[in-house]
Formats: structure tokens, sequence, C-alpha cells
């Protein structure tokens, strides 16, 4: 099983889901666990390669592999996830782990 790193942002996302919706956050971190053992792969995102998403309800959850770290960028509704995904992947601080 790999090790696995939220951002900062996914990490707020994923902590507001358990109080508001915790149906949804187990969702969530069952797919997490789930990427951590390669039980499923996502799907390319168009125009970065490298990064993946995978649809859970009306979430998106971005992530890449590093080396053999799990690093999952963003987890957001996917009306805005792509947009603030170009924008935090613009940002320099868009790499910070929580």
């Amino acid at each position: 099983m790999r090790a696995y790193r939220l951002t900062k942002q996914a990490f707020k996302s994923l902590t507001a889901l358990a109080k508001h919706d915790p149906k949804t956050a187990k969702k969530l971190k069952g797919v997490i666990e789930n990427l951590r053992e390669d039980l499923i792969v996502g799907e390319s995102l168009q125009g970065y390669s490298k990064f993946k998403k995978i649809r859970v309800g009306k979430f998106r959850l971005i992530y890449t592999l590093q080396d053999e770290l799990l690093l999952i960028a963003i987890i957001e509704k996917r009306e805005t996830v792509y947009q603030t995904f170009e924008h935090l992947f613009k940002n320099s601080s868009f790499l910070d782990f929580e």
C-alpha cells in the first residue's frame, strides 16, 4: 500500500465534507484507499497528463503519483473543479502538503 498526501485544498474540502456530508466523505475516503492499493485507476486529465481524475458522486478527485507517493491534489464539485485546478496549478504553493 502506497503512502499518500493531501494538498491543503484537498484536506480542507475533505474535512468540510466530513462535517456537512459524511456519506460523500466516506465514499471519497474509500476511493483514496482503493487508489493506495492500485484497485482503481482514474481517467487522465486533459492538458495535464500527469494528473488523473475520478468521479465520486457530484465531486471530482484529482490526483497524481510521484514515485510511490499518491498526491491528492483537489477535491471539489464537478462544476468548479477544473477552473479551481488550473488556478491552483499555476500557483507556486499548490503542491504544499497538509
